[in-house]
């Protein structure tokens, strides 16, 4: 009796399995979606919430992240997978990037002094945008001299949001040569102005106690405007000046300092401050100008002859009398000139056609 009773459960059990197995395999097309088959749509700068509406009414499962592009409109389809085309199973789960609503924010990278190639890589790097590239005249060719926003220069480290156009000033070396400017007496706001004019770099040496650096002065320059002989020296556009300032300056310091040969001889009375709001008139023949009479005055120790110093004596009675030239050849006014010979003509000789023998080589 146990023995009829296990074999009956034992194929009571295997038949059950058997039932199993086969409910199970023969629900895997239904449970898998087996044979439906559904064409990915397009949804490339679609909105968002456009774009998730389609892919469900379609039977698809969406999954959305973000992240930010430059030029793109906000919550736009950026990135999409699996892509437009694909034929994939009823019910795939499709992941959408979209951009973001609101750009993150990043300190702003320290380009300045960096090669042109190197500061690319590093906007890149940055999520930035490279905008217009200027050229200057400077000695760092090829290296990045500012960095700007919108035309106005940018601290490294402000907050900028994510593709902001970062506009670069590149030194493109040194170019032509123009006279050098004289910056003794002016502001060092006026000096900045006028050296930026003249694409010149300023190298600003501070000295003494500073309130106002706008409103300092500069009170000596490195090269100067004229030399010892009061020539205009030349400097080339994108070189160097170095300028020191001092907040008040006293007036000899500054006639001191001022160029030319002045400085040398002692001769500062006369020293003119140059005008801060200008620059000083370029001379087209490159010298400075100098007083004649000044320039005729007798040096010490040397003796000038001036004909009209020593008067010739003249005696009255003589006054009237003609001057007599003693070197003139004397000649008789009451002799009467002798005739001239009547002039004879040479006899020539009459012309022949005979023509010279030739000259002989023969000694025999």
């Amino acid at each position: 009796m146990l023995q009829k009773s296990f074999l009956f459960n034992l194929l009571v059990m295997f038949g059950i399995s058997i039932a199993l197995l086969i409910l199970f395999f023969g629900s895997l097309n239904w449970l898998t979606n087996h044979g439906r088959q559904v064409t990915v749509p397009n949804t490339f700068g679609m909105k968002m919430d456009k774009a998730v509406d389609i892919l469900e009414d379609m039977g698809f499962r969406v999954e959305v992240d973000s992240t930010y592009k430059a030029g793109r409109k906000p919550l736009e389809v950026l990135f999409q997978e699996p892509e437009s085309g694909m034929s994939v199973k009823y019910g795939r789960t499709v992941f959408l990037t979209i951009n973001r609503q609101t750009p993150p924010s990043i300190p702003m990278p320290n380009l300045v002094n960096m090669s042109f190639r190197n500061a690319l890589l590093t906007l890149h790097s940055y999520y930035l945008e490279v905008g217009d590239t200027l050229y200057r005249p400077d000695v760092a060719a090829g290296a990045v001299l500012e960095q700007r926003v919108n035309g106005k220069t940018i601290v490294p480290g402000t907050q900028v949001p994510f593709g902001t156009r970062i506009d670069l000033v590149v030194g493109e070396g040194l170019s032509g040569e123009i006279e050098v400017p004289n910056l003794v007496g002016m502001t060092w706001e006026n000096t900045r102005a006028l050296l930026d004019s003249l694409q010149l770099t300023a190298n600003p040496i501070w000295e003494g106690s500073i309130s106002d650096s706008n409103t300092a002065i500069v009170y000596m320059q490195v090269p100067e405007s004229l030399n010892e002989l009061d020539f205009k020296n030349s400097i080339l556009q994108g070189d160097i000046i170095d300028v020191r300032l001092m907040q008040n300056p006293s007036p000899e310091l500054l006639a001191e300092n001022q160029p030319g040969s002045k400085r040398l001889t002692g001769d500062t009375s006369e020293t003119t401050m140059p005008v801060p709001t200008s620059s000083p008139a370029p001379n087209p023949t490159g010298m400075r100008k100098t007083d004649t009479a000044q320039r005729m005055r007798p040096l010490p120790g040397t003796f000038i002859h001036n004909a009209s110093a020593n008067p010739k004596t003249v005696d009255p009675k003589k006054k009237n009398e003609v001057p007599v030239n003693t070197n003139a050849p004397h000649t008789d006014v009451n002799k009467t000139p002798k005739p001239k010979p009547a002039e004879t003509k040479k006899p020539t000789a009459p012309k022949t056609d005979k023509k010279p023998e030739p000259f002989s080589t023969d000694y025999n």
